[in-house]
């Protein structure tokens, strides 16, 4: 689960750092590797200030995501971490 949330310009939020750029590489990635894997991306984890923020349904919480996370994100996904 992506947070896709984009607040007012001076408020922070994943989408305004980034996270739908993010939620688009991890589509990506999934579907150059034939993955088991769906990018959900939801409206909010509510957690802004820390963002971007992914979640790993029935795992971890990632705060301040960037591409160079995302490599372990889809390893926890798929178990193999």
């Amino acid at each position: 689960m992506v947070c896709i949330k984009r607040r007012f310009e001076d408020q922070p939020s994943c989408a305004g750092r980034g996270s739908e750029a993010l939620a688009c590489r991890l589509e990506a990635e999934i579907a150059s590797q034939a993955l088991p894997l769906k990018v959900q991306r939801f409206p909010c984890l509510g957690l802004c200030e820390i963002g971007p923020n992914i979640k790993v349904v029935g795992g971890d919480l990632y705060h301040r995501v960037d591409e160079a996370a995302l490599p372990a994100i889809l390893s926890e996904a798929l178990g193999t971490r």
